[in-house]
């Protein structure tokens, strides 16, 4: 079976300390939200083979409720696994969004609707925005407890500066159609 990148997420976040799934997708969710993400449906799948190929290990805990709960941890060959992989060249980043092929085909719509596009992106990437200025704020109380810490406020960084760049570039591309529909005489 081919390595997904899925694997080494997980064994990632498993290096911190043990999870449930649960908690698993929560963290990827949160805190690589902007960068990352695993659909639910994935996690399990991947958990089990990460187990049945002994990188990782089960264990079954009770809760103040009573209910059972599976609790993953990462073994020594997990780790090494993971080491291995960070050693790696990354693959080429992906860039996919589908606002930008409605652009891209904008002279098949009217200028309304592709500004329509842009304010929706626009509203979006500031809920984003909003959300990784978050999640900083409560990784810098715990910069001075964990490494981990340290490493994953860099990838925010990122993150927030390409969702502002984002914000900049609606706000540009809005006014740069107003003015393509006062030169062509289209009425809006």
């Amino acid at each position: 079976m081919k390595d997904s990148t899925n694997e080494y997420v997980i064994l990632g976040i498993l290096s911190d300390k043990p999870r449930t799934g649960y908690e698993i997708q929560k963290l990827v969710k949160t805190s690589m939200g902007s960068f990352w993400d695993i659909a639910y449906s994935q996690i399990y799948p991947t958990l089990r083979m990460l187990e049945k190929e002994g990188f990782i290990t089960k264990r079954l805990e009770t809760n103040e409720r009573e209910q059972n709960r599976k609790v993953y941890s990462i073994t020594n060959e997990g780790i090494l696994k993971l080491q291995g992989w960070l050693k790696e060249a990354a693959k080429p980043e992906t860039f996919k969004f589908e606002v930008l092929l409605k652009i891209a085909f904008g002279d098949q719509s009217s200028e309304d609707e592709i500004i329509k596009h842009i304010e929706e992106l626009k509203a979006r990437t500031i809920k984003q925005l909003e959300n990784i200025l978050s999640i900083e704020k409560e990784m810098k109380t715990h910069l001075n407890e964990s490494e981990r810490s340290f490493f994953s406020i860099l990838t925010i960084s990122l993150g927030k500066n390409l969702h502002r760049s984002a914000i900049e570039w609606a706000d540009s591309a809005i006014k740069l159609i107003e003015e393509h529909k006062q030169k062509s005489g289209k009425k809006p």
